[in-house]
């Protein structure tokens, strides 16, 4: 019979019509009832009908070619069911399936066709009804298969650590390790394999497998994870540490269950030891499985014999159990904190894998033999490893052994731009990080670092500033510029403020970098620097360093604005040929001057980033932190000996799904004290640099010349060489106490030595351009309204600061500079068991430079 129109509105594909479109559609439609149980349309059926809900429930059930009945979907009122059969003209694939007493109403298939070419809003809604199924389906699809992954990962994850055909290494310990791996492969008894983490257990765990029939079957189980027979809601629920959930499911991937579909996302019926039956079955931290499953596990092992979980008959199996746990299990059992019968039954065979730091003759060869499997991996060609490389591997101590080594090794892959990977791609991290404080758990400084366009922002001052002051220098006027005062007043001081302050953080927002890269600069560095460069682009930056402050002096650019501007523009011009020879940030971390200074203040700076090292080895496998579009100076946070080098730029801080990076407020000495970070050209450069503070602003008063806070006499001939004679003194006599130490050679004492100058030498190079500040500031705001033709507006005297009481903080601040180097020369002294004359000389050699600088500042 007709229905009534008025149920129609509900009805999905029916949207937006008219009621008397709906009166007239009516007219066709049967009106029919299905009580519960009953099938509404038949798998195979041909298409004749389509059915539209009114009232009532209905299932979709789809059968497998096990004749196993799985639930597709449920659908209620005002859904349609049968239209793509009808569209298809294919026979039906699944049943409907009343699950109520069902109202709904029939269509036959020319109706159905007809109404489409009628009403188009028909056929519009079908299409949305249509893509919204496509779309559940794909949600749906997505959702299985990776829960699909999630097993298979579980199944096959241990085959992804580094394919060996035998345990690596040359030494007596992995000889006489390989020959018991092949022993216990050929036997068929229960083994544990212990050890520290990861020392390979897995690898050794595989190898037993190997050296077993090839034909016998082997199934992997992490028992530390949650098995993949669970669900995503029962996941979130172990995350909580839901036990019985975890014992359930530990219980079910080993003994299998029956199918209730009350618990299980996935309706596995078999267990791992009924799948393995015959072979192996490798367990990974043991130790993690639940005290019941530890029971059941137990009798397994005694009796050969389990049961499925929610079923009564016993099955037999013959299964090789293959354990491993990085705890110790022999006193966990004594304590009663792990199974002792399963213990007992596991221990049948017990191995014990030695650390890494004890086989470090190993090293070598296994650093050799990852190099294969990780150029397929980072689509790279490397074949060699320096011996400097070497060097540096066999030195470190390896606290997360095989497992640390292989992500070492990845890493150095991946920033190799060459064939051969040298000591500065290896990235360790070698000391402690106690007594700091991470300012990324603060979660406004967080949110900060990683905004996409932060510090990058602050380009859009630096910049404009940049060229305004470097065009003004050089346009402007000659003498009383108030640009080129800027320059000597407010920037270098700044300069060495901010990278004591937040270390090498300026060069992220530098504006000469950032126009280098503006005008077409290669996004990254694509090849390796010369060798050249990288052997004594450190000394040519420091030598530039010094060059630029005699010849500041020597030129008289605080007074001479020209001079200034031709300064900036030359640094300019280097700044954009090195970066389009070498690649992005090439001046910046091998020739720049201004970057090296930063780089040894950064020494003794507050700041310091670096990443939490367990994460980074144990959950880290992608290394985004050092690819494209990640640090562009091509480190790894995890290399703390070249922090140094670390612009913060915060790639890695937005780059690591882990949240593993640390901004650390540190002890400023620290960096001093690190034994990886003492190099002679930074020792050079301190102890070279007190001698050109003392020469620039002590060679006019021994030329007659009265003290200048803005010298505006170009240097003569003699008075050149008088310097630079001053600076070669300064550092002969440096040298000359250290070669009085009676552990070290004279280089290397004077490496550590000199490293003691630094903090006295910064704090003179600040208060020179501090000193200035206070002398000559005043005319800053005066000289500003001046340059912009505002100066008839207003009154000068009433905008100009008093700045002639800062004086006062020159003297201790000088003083304070001082103590810490001797406090830095004590420690390193007791650091590396120096003494003698060697250190009462350099003492005797600060405090004069410390009478020196009080003198001339």
């Amino acid at each position: 019979m007709p229905v009534c129109y008025e149920d129609l509105a509900a009805v999905r594909i029916f949207a937006g019509l008219s009621p008397h479109q709906l009166e007239r559609i009516s007219q066709r439609l049967q009106e029919c009832v299905f009580l519960s149980g009953m099938v509404i349309l038949s798998r195979n059926a041909p298409p004749e009908k389509l059915y539209l809900i009114l009232e009532g429930r209905v299932r979709v059930e789809l059968q497998d070619g096990n004749g196993q009945i799985f639930n597709v979907t449920e659908l209620g009122r005002g859904e349609i069911i049968g239209e793509r059969a009808i569209l298809t003209g294919e026979a039906r694939t699944a049943d409907v399936r009343a699950i109520s007493e069902v109202r709904a109403v029939s269509l036959g298939r020319s109706d159905f066709e007809e109404l489409l070419h009628e009403t188009p809003q028909i056929y519009a809604n079908l299409c949305r009804i249509l893509a919204y199924q496509l779309g559940s389906w794909a949600q749906r699809h997505q959702r299985e298969e990776r829960e699909h992954r999630d097993a298979i990962t579980n199944v096959i994850g241990w085959q992804l650590l580094p394919e060996f055909g035998a345990f690596p290494g040359n030494s007596s310990n992995v000889r006489a390790l390989n020959a018991r791996l092949e022993q216990l492969g050929r036997q068929r008894n229960h083994v544990l394999i212990t050890g520290e983490p990861g020392t390979w257990k897995d690898l050794a765990a595989r190898l037993i497998h190997f050296h077993a029939d090839a034909s016998c079957p082997v199934l992997f189980l992490d028992c530390a994870t949650p098995p993949p027979v669970i669900g995503s809601e029962q996941r979130g629920a172990i995350a909580v540490k839901d036990a019985l959930l975890l014992e359930i499911a530990q219980e079910a991937a080993l003994f299998g269950h029956v199918p209730d579909g009350a618990v299980y996302a996935r309706r596995i019926r078999r267990g791992m030891l009924e799948l393995a039956a015959g072979g192996d079955l490798i367990l990974r931290n043991v130790d993690c499985l639940t005290p019941a499953v530890q029971e059941l596990l137990a009798q397994f092992m005694a009796s050969g014999q389990f049961k499925r979980r929610g079923e009564q008959r016993l099955r037999s199996a013959e299964v090789r159990i293959i354990a491993t746990s990085s705890e110790p299990l022999a006193e966990q059992a004594a304590a009663g904190s792990f199974h002792g019968g399963l213990y007992r039954r596991l221990a049948t065979e017990r191995l014990e894998m030695a650390p890494l730091r004890e086989r470090k003759k190993d090293i070598p060869l296994i650093a050799r033999s990852l190099l294969s499997s990780l150029n397929a991996k980072h689509h790279k060609q490397v074949r060699r490893i320096s011996q400097d490389a070497l060097n540096r591997l066999v030195d470190h101590d390896w606290p997360l052994n095989g497992s640390e080594l292989y992500q070492v090794m990845s890493r150095a892959v991946v920033v190799c731009n060459a064939d051969e990977i040298q000591a500065e791609h290896i990235f360790l991290q070698g000391q402690s990080f106690g007594g700091r404080f991470n300012l990324l758990s603060l979660p406004s400084v967080e949110r900060l670092a990683r905004r996409p366009d932060f510090p990058r922002l602050l380009r859009w001052t630096t910049v404009p500033l940049f060229l305004l002051v470097t065009g003004y220098t050089l346009a402007g006027p000659r003498t009383g510029n108030a640009a080129n005062l800027a320059v000597w007043t407010l920037w270098w001081p700044a300069l060495l403020a901010t990278a004591f302050l937040v270390a090498r953080g300026w060069c992220s927002y530098c504006p000469l970098e950032a126009i280098g890269e503006f005008v077409g600069v290669k996004t990254r560095v694509t090849h390796e620097p010369m060798q050249w460069l990288k052997k004594w682009g450190a000394a040519i930056s420091l030598a530039g360093m010094i060059l630029i402050l005699l010849v500041e002096q020597a030129t008289g650019m605080f007074s001479h604005a020209l001079a200034t501007g031709i300064l900036l523009a030359g640094l300019l011009a280097a700044t954009a040929m090195a970066d389009l020879i070498i690649g992005r940030r090439g001046w910046c971390k091998f020739l720049c001057p201004l970057g090296r200074i930063v780089s040894l203040v950064s020494r003794i700076s507050l700041l310091e980033m670096h990443s939490n090292r367990t994460v980074c080895v144990s959950r880290c496998r992608v290394d985004d932190c050092v690819k494209e579009r990640g640090c562009p100076m091509g480190l790894h946070p995890t290399g703390i000996d070249n922090s140094d080098h670390c612009v913060l730029c915060l790639n890695c801080v937005r780059s690591c799904p882990h949240h593993s990076m640390q901004l650390d407020l540190r002890n400023p000495a620290w960096g001093l004290l690190n034994r990886s970070r003492h190099g002679f050209y930074e020792a050079l450069f301190s102890v070279a640099l007190c001698g050109t503070i003392a020469a620039a602003k002590g060679t006019p008063l021994l030329m007659g010349r009265a003290k200048e806070v803005f010298p505006s006499t170009v240097w003569s001939g003699p008075e050149s060489a008088l310097a630079v004679g001053m600076v070669l003194l300064y550092c002969l006599a440096a040298m000359a106490c250290s070669g009085t130490a009676p552990a070290l050679r004279r280089r290397q004492a004077f490496t550590v030595y000199g490293l003691a100058y630094l903090p006295l030498a910064i704090t003179g190079l600040f208060m020179i351009y501090f000193r200035a500040l206070v002398e000559g500031g005043a005319q800053l705001i005066p000289l500003l309204l001046t340059a912009f033709g505002l100066i008839q507006l207003t009154d000068p005297a009433r905008l100009t600061p008093e700045l002639g009481t800062l004086r006062l903080l020159i003297y201790p601040g000088i003083l304070a500079g001082m103590t810490f180097s001797l406090v830095a020369l004590a420690s390193l002294q007791r650091q590396h068991n120096l003494g003698g004359p060697g250190l009462l000389g350099h003492r005797l050699l600060l405090l004069l430079t410390t009478g020196v600088f009080l003198v001339i500042l």
